[in-house]
Order: C-alpha cells, then sequence, then structure tokens
C-alpha cells in the first residue's frame, strides 16, 4: 500500500524508534475485552463448506470473540466475499443471535462507500450468518505497524486521506442512528484505489450478554471513559464513544501508538478515566501544533466536551491542514530504489526545507498517495516497478484533480519515442540517471516556483 517518508527531524526519528518496542505489549489491549477467543484459527465450519449452496467458503480472514470472518466465493455471481458466521456456542444463545442479526440489518440500511456493505443474511445448519463485500488490502492497523517497523510514520496528508473516509462512513452511520462500538484501526479496511472502508470484524456477540451496567465491552486502547464506568447515556449521546475511539484512532495513526500505555489493560483503562491524553505534538514534532486542540477535544472525558459529530471533527482537522498548507509545499519522489530515493528526498529536505517530501516505492503506492496528499511536484522514476512510469503519468493526466500536477521524470533509458510519449502524456521535465542530486533540486525549486530561472 502506501509508503511515506515525512520530514521527520532526528528527535522524531528517535520518537518512532522510542514507541516500536510498545506494540508487543499493547497487543493483548488490541484484542478486545469481548467473550473467550476460539482456538486456533479454524472456525466453526471446516474450509470448503458450501453455505445455504450458495457460498464456498475458502480461508479464515479473521476470528473474533463469537465466530469467525471467512473469505468465500458468490457461486451465484462468480464474486468473492466475506462471510460472517456465529460459532455453535454462541448460536445458542437468543440474545446473541438477535443482536447479530439486528447488526445485519442495522447496517444493511447503510449505502455509503466507506461502509462494508451487507448483501444478505442467512442461516446454515442452524449457524446465522451474514455476507458482506469483500475489500482487498490491509487494515489501516497493519498498515501503520508496518510504516513504524520502517522507521517512518503516516505523513498527516496520509492520515486525513484515511480520516476522512472513515469520518464520512461513521457519519452516515450516526445518521441512521446507528453506533458503531468498536472503532479502531483494526476494523479500517485499505482496498483498491485508496477506498477505506469501516467495518467490524471483532464479531459483536458480547453487545447484549448481559445489561450494560455489569459487562465491559469494546478494545481498551480506545474505550470511551463513560463506557468504563458503565454509566448510562442518554440516547443521543451514545454516538459520542465512537468519536472518542476515533481520536485515539487518529492518535494512533500520527504517533504509531495509542495516547494511553499501561503494562496491564486495568492501567490502560485508568488512563481514559483520567490522564489527560500527551499532546501529539511531544511524539510527533513535525505536525501543526493546532492538532493539539483537536485531539484532545476528540479525547475529552465528558461526552458533551467533544465534537458533537464526524463531520464537525473532520471539518477542524481539515482546517488545520489547510493553515499548515499556507506554508509547506509536498513533493512525492517515487523511486523502487531505495539507495536513490533516500539521496533524492535527503537532498530535497536540504535544498526545499519549507516543503515535505513523501516516498513511494511503486507506481501504484503513489497514485495512492497522489490521491491522499495531492503534492505539489512529483519526481518519477520511470523504471519505477507496479504501474510504471508511463502508466502513472497516465493515470495522472486523465484525472482532472491530477493533471497540472508538474511531472519531473527520471530514467536510466530516455529516448525520442518515449520522450514524446512523456511530453503528450504532460511530463513537464525529464532527466537522464544518473543524476546529480543538486540538479534535481533546482529543476524542482523550479517548477515549485522557488527561482526565477
Amino acid at each position: 500500500m502506501l509508503v511515506a517518508s515525512p520530514p521527520v527531524s532526528d528527535m522524531g526519528k528517535r520518537n518512532t524508534l522510542e514507541y516500536r518496542p510498545r506494540f508487543a505489549r499493547l497487543q493483548r489491549a488490541r484484542a478486545g475485552m469481548h467473550l473467550p477467543p476460539l482456538p486456533g484459527k479454524t472456525g466453526p465450519l471446516p474450509l470448503g463448506t458450501v453455505v445455504d449452496a450458495k457460498y464456498e467458503l475458502e480461508r479464515v480472514l479473521g476470528v473474533g470473540s463469537a465466530g469467525v470472518v471467512y473469505l468465500a466465493e458468490d457461486l451465484g455471481l462468480e464474486r468473492q466475499v466475506a462471510l460472517k458466521i456465529l460459532s455453535r456456542r454462541v448460536a445458542l444463545r437468543a440474545n446473541l443471535v438477535q443482536a447479530f442479526r439486528e447488526e445485519a440489518v442495522a447496517l444493511a440500511r447503510v449505502c455509503h462507500p466507506n461502509i462494508v456493505q451487507i448483501h444478505a443474511y442467512g442461516d446454515h445448519d442452524g449457524l446465522p450468518y451474514f455476507v458482506m463485500e469483500h475489500i482487498s488490502g490491509r487494515t489501516v492497523a497493519a498498515h501503520v505497524e508496518t510504516t513504524i517497523a520502517r522507521g517512518q510514520q503516516l505523513h498527516l496528508d496520509e492520515v486525513l486521506g484515511i480520516v476522512g473516509q472513515i469520518c464520512r462512513g461513521l457519519q452516515a452511520v450516526h445518521d441512521r442512528g446507528i453506533v458503531h462500538r468498536d472503532v479502531k484501526p483494526a476494523n479500517m479496511l485499505i482496498g483498491h484505489g485508496f477506498r477505506v472502508a469501516l467495518a467490524d470484524f471483532g464479531l459483536v456477540g458480547a453487545r447484549g450478554c448481559a445489561p450494560a451496567t455489569e459487562t465491559l465491552v469494546g478494545t481498551p486502547l480506545y474505550l470511551a471513559p463513560e463506557l468504563i464506568r458503565l454509566a448510562p447515556v442518554a440516547e443521543e449521546q451514545r454516538h459520542l464513544a465512537d468519536i472518542y475511539a476515533l481520536g485515539a484512532s487518529i492518535y494512533e495513526m500520527l504517533t504509531g501508538c495509542g495516547p494511553f500505555d499501561g503494562e496491564t489493560i486495568q492501567e490502560i483503562l485508568a488512563c481514559h478515566l483520567s490522564a489527560p491524553p500527551p499532546a501529539v505534538t511531544d511524539r510527533r514534532p513535525d505536525l501543526p501544533s493546532a492538532l493539539d486542540p483537536v485531539l484532545a477535544r476528540a479525547l475529552a472525558k465528558d461526552p458533551l466536551e467533544r465534537y458533537p459529530s464526524c463531520r464537525e471533527l473532520l471539518d477542524a482537522l481539515l482546517t488545520v491542514r489547510r493553515q499548515a498548507a499556507r506554508v509547506l509545499r509536498r513533493i512525492l519522489v517515487v523511486d523502487g530504489d531505495p539507495g536513490e530515493q533516500l539521496a533524492l528526498t535527503a537532498a530535497l529536505r536540504v535544498g526545499i526545507p519549507d516543503a515535505t517530501v513523501l516516498a513511494a516505492g511503486d507506481g501504484r503506492s503513489a497514485l495512492d498517495m497522489v490521491r491522499a496528499s495531492r503534492p505539489d511536484l512529483i519526481l518519477l522514476d520511470l523504471e519505477v516497478p507496479r504501474a510504471g512510469g508511463l502508466e502513472v503519468c497516465a493515470c495522472l493526466g486523465a484525472d482532472a484533480e491530477t493533471a497540472e500536477i508538474p511531472v519531473l521524470v527520471l530514467s536510466r533509458r530516455l529516448e525520442g519515442p518515449t520522450l514524446s510519449l512523456l511530453r503528450s502524456l504532460g511530463a513537464r521535465d525529464v532527466l537522464s540517471k544518473p543524476v546529480e542530486v543538486t540538479e534535481v533540486v533546482q529543476r524542482a525549486q523550479r517548477h515549485l516556483g522557488g527561482t526565477d530561472d
């Protein structure tokens, strides 16, 4: 997927490495507080089973506290789908079966590109199931951890590209009077074309197994204080717990870890109840300071002090981005050679210090990043893997929103027909490799309007 190399200082890099070891300790918190998980990644039905003579189970996508999500083949329509089915022990509990069906009915009423769509509901051999669209890709949680493991951090524009879609999808859910109750990066799926959709692979089996005053349900890293206290919440305020979880998710996307840490789940829950969230800029000094009050409000202990809607939270985040854009320019370096990519990004950060420099290692990731961050200049290696440079240029030129972005092409094999084709596809400039980085910086400054040459 996307690979970002934001302009972090040495302090910012040390911060990234400092928080990386926290992942192992926090895995148990990410797992949630539902019923005990099923042993192993198997499920109630063996692979190869044809459910209701329609859906052939191919492999397990996720195991939750109450059942399993399978990848299945829709035999009638010849497409892949995700099939979510309760385990046998849970299917014996009428209240959980009812909650499972209510989830399917509620989500089926929401038709939105940023919500995983429900296709069908049924019962197979006494096991309730529903069928969802299958989004091939990775979760936002996996994307964050992979990026941090590389010693990098997600760029603000990339995070906003994800959060904007989740906010719009979650707003559609709230507008229908539905509360998601398990908003977290692990339930956000990144699919083709940088489409992000909200799902619930944790399975909601525990939602109704006991009165709210007796049962704590959710994922500790993202639990709102009122849920931890098991306090009664007015119907019109229930969605504010999703706002809190979304704030914690944004914090994690930006820093690689949640706002609160602890050696045990109880310590994390105690922090949610009483500790103020650390300023995000304490962990990411390269981020705009205006983000701090936005996240502090989203993570307010009192639900009524939070943003009243996802729409207003997104507006606040975009306002911060617009303010930052007044002084920052964005350059995207697309090069499949890690050494050359590093040399170019380092030279650009030194030569154009007021620019944000992003990096992608292949053509598809580059197109995803362009859609997410709208760079002001693209440096493109013509021989980049996975959608070559010519295809990237063609895709950019075919989209009215990206056609005007100047593209500086770098290549070891520049011939007359290729040059003509690049010009026809909208490339503004061409350089032969190997290149002097000073020449690249000068050309970049020219295209950004930094010189009068």
